[in-house]
């Protein structure tokens, strides 16, 4: 079973829905696709989709937070 929740970012669709056993409860974050792959037949359907874990949406919205603040931290490796 999947549950649509509330966005505060414009055109981000959130879904929680289960990842089983492992993963336990995980969402889904899909947004419209990228101009230059709006070129194909289904392009009206298709979305960019990313799923995580708690645990990975948890890190990754303190990477958000920090892009948001400017306090991101370069990767030169």
């Amino acid at each position: 079973m999947a549950d649509n929740l509330v966005s505060h970012a414009t055109d981000v669709d959130l879904t929680r829905f289960s990842g089983g056993e492992a993963r336990g409860t995980c969402i889904q974050i899909s947004t419209p696709m990228c101009e230059d792959s709006k070129n194909t037949p289904d392009s009206l359907l298709r979305k960019d989709i990313i799923q995580l874990t708690k645990a990975q949406a948890a890190a990754l919205a303190a990477d958000l937070l920090d892009f948001a603040q400017s306090r991101e931290t370069i990767d030169f490796g």
